[in-house]
């Protein structure tokens, strides 16, 4: 497994908070429960809803798994998706460890 963070940014006009029906599917969809349905660990989401960001970081199989995770998002606005790591596993990594 690997981390992934997506970003997504969506502007006030697609805000998904301007339809109820959205804010509940993204609600069901962004849980360690859905997660764990689609293959992978939800680690952690915030959002910050003055600057239309969300921001999630997923422990993952692989990319795609990932970025079907995020593909809900694309429907307002865009996704990044980035792999990385832990301190820790660089750590370690760069040790030899």
């Amino acid at each position: 497994m690997a981390l992934f963070l997506i970003e997504h940014h969506h502007t006030a006009e697609t805000c998904p908070t301007r339809n109820p029906d959205m804010v509940r599917a993204l609600r069901a969809h962004v849980t360690a429960d859905n997660a764990k349905h689609m293959g992978l660990t939800l680690l952690a989401d915030w959002a910050n809803d003055d600057e239309h960001k969300v921001v999630m970081v997923v422990d993952s199989p692989t990319l795609q798994i990932a970025d079907n995770f995020a593909a809900p998002f694309r429907q307002v606005g865009s996704v990044d998706i980035q792999i990385g790591g832990t301190c820790e596993d660089i750590a370690k990594a760069c040790l030899g460890e």
